[in-house]
């Protein structure tokens, strides 16, 4: 089934995102330029090497980040600075509402809990294992799919609306 209509809900970041960004962004730019520049006899190329590594993270963060959710056609996108999640609506089983004290406690398996978003794996007792993609920690959805679950946060009710509505035919 083809829509005619794009459904678009943007990820906007929460008060707590901005925070935790900003303050490791900063905290990561400066002691990488401190830590380059205190001359120290006994730290040879290692500072290099620590700087070559902190600096490039929040840039990696960001563009790692979710910009929008969009539902056209038979896929829900989840597009990215850099790069795209597809969820064929086809293999979409289910869709809930979630609770954010539930989520809040998952285990980060490989994800990111705040720096420009909360993204990547996550695992907790009720809702096993899932992908999240997330700026806010409110309006937060259950995806079930035939292979994985994934929990986003939607702004866009409309757009939750016909989700549901696409996959009860």
């Amino acid at each position: 089934m083809a829509l005619n209509k794009y459904y678009v809900a943007p990820f906007r970041w929460s008060k707590t995102v901005w925070g935790i960004s900003i303050i490791t962004t900063l905290v990561l730019i400066v002691t990488s330029v401190i830590y380059l520049f205190i001359p120290d006899a006994a730290i040879g190329w290692e500072r290099y090497l620590l700087t070559a590594l902190l600096l490039p993270l929040p840039l990696i963060c960001f563009c790692l980040a979710p910009r929008y959710l969009c539902l056209y056609g038979n896929e829900l996108i989840i597009k990215r600075w850099v790069g795209r999640v597809v969820i064929p609506t086809t293999d979409i089983v289910s869709i809930e509402e979630v609770d954010k004290k539930t989520i809040m406690f998952s285990k980060r398996t490989m994800g990111n809990g705040g720096l420009f978003g909360y993204y990547g794996h996550y695992h907790n007792r009720q809702y096993g294992k899932f992908r999240m993609f997330a700026t806010d920690m409110s309006n937060l959805y259950l995806i079930r799919t035939h292979k994985r679950n994934f929990v986003i946060n939607c702004s866009n009710p409309e757009l939750i609306a016909k989700l549901r509505e696409i996959i009860q035919k």
